[in-house]
């Protein structure tokens, strides 16, 4: 059984436990303490900040002398490349790909030099989860005060706003950030604080990105679902209003599409004439909303008054400034 495992089973212990031993009188333990206390329980010998496949990760447990071409590394058996001397007695190598991982796990690291043993530790690898722009996902991810970092991917074909939602927990604080290049610097995409969910738009030129979810406060581990999205979403539920002449898909933390034929462009695309889409995000997730130019009781909307009531506070709807219109 790997670390990353029984880490969270010494946690759902501690929680029963606490709930056994919890008595009328409230005298005992609240069960939540041991939450809190486990939330920073040590994962690995070594975490590094980044630890994704092909990102630049320091050893500096030791110090390191000789030449950089004296030294292997291996992470999980895997052979780790591009071993250097930063020349300050640290050792710095390139995050192999181990296949079949697909959470945050501990790992042994076993550093040889001139062929013999010199260095053994666990350490903290974070695979990256690719995630498919306005599609539905099964993804419900651990992160947690003693393992802080976890790694997503992201594809675009064209330069354009993209929208980032993050979910699903509580008590915690989540940031997000993106990488252009795995051994290059983070960008912020949005850290303000806000516990429970977070989202942002944020433009970025066409090309690959790793996005980094990084929790930086609270008293309880976090499990957080993703949506990610630069336009209208695949719905994994369909809320139909054409008595108001709109239409909601949305995504959120359903994990299956609901199809072609039972989305808003199913249902009213042979009756109506949609004139704009309006995809936001919520402490639940993403939506788009589809406006049509008329429905079954309303007027309905020509395409610059459905930019406005998505886009300009004050139209009744939610969180403007980080919703992507689209004409038609």
């Amino acid at each position: 059984m790997n670390r990353n495992r029984k880490t969270w089973i010494y946690i759902l212990v501690f929680y029963t436990i606490g709930l056994v031993g919890c008595t009328k009188d409230n005298s005992s333990t609240d069960p939540l303490v041991y939450l809190t206390l486990l939330n920073s329980l040590p994962v690995a010998d070594i975490v590094f900040e980044k630890g994704f496949p092909g990102s630049d990760n320091t050893v500096t447990a030791t110090n390191f002398s000789g030449v950089a071409g004296d030294y292997t590394v291996t992470i999980g058996g895997e052979a780790a490349t591009g071993i250097s001397f930063p020349g300050d007695g640290s050792l710095e190598f390139t995050m192999p790909t181990i296949s079949g991982i697909t959470e945050n796990t501990t790992l042994p690291m076993v550093i040889t030099k001139n062929g013999n043993p010199f260095l053994a530790k666990t350490v903290r690898y974070r695979p990256i989860i690719d995630i498919t722009l306005g599609a539905p996902n099964s993804y419900s991810r651990l992160i947690s005060a003693s393992d802080q970092n976890s790694y997503l991917r992201i594809t675009l074909g064209s330069t354009g706003d993209v929208l980032f939602n993050i979910f699903g927990y509580f008590g915690a604080n989540l940031n997000l950030y993106y990488y252009s290049s795995p051994t290059g610097s983070k960008t912020t995409i949005v850290e303000n604080g806000k516990t429970g969910a977070q989202f942002k738009k944020t433009n970025l030129a066409n090309g690959t990105y790793i996005i980094e979810v990084r929790y930086t406060s609270g008293v309880f581990p976090a499990s957080y679902r993703t949506n990610i999205a630069n336009g209208q979403i695949q719905a994994t539920s369909v809320s139909n209003q054409m008595d108001y002449a709109r239409c909601y898909d949305t995504l959120a933390g359903g994990t299956t599409y609901v199809g072609a034929t039972h989305d808003c462009n199913g249902l009213n695309g042979g009756t109506y004439t949609r004139s704009g889409r309006c995809t936001y995000p919520t402490d639940s997730g993403i939506t788009t909303r589809s406006y049509y130019t008329s429905g079954t009781g309303f007027g309905g909307f020509d395409p610059w008054y459905a930019e406005t009531t998505c886009t300009q506070p004050g139209y009744g709807s939610y969180n403007e400034y980080e919703a992507i219109y689209e004409f038609n």
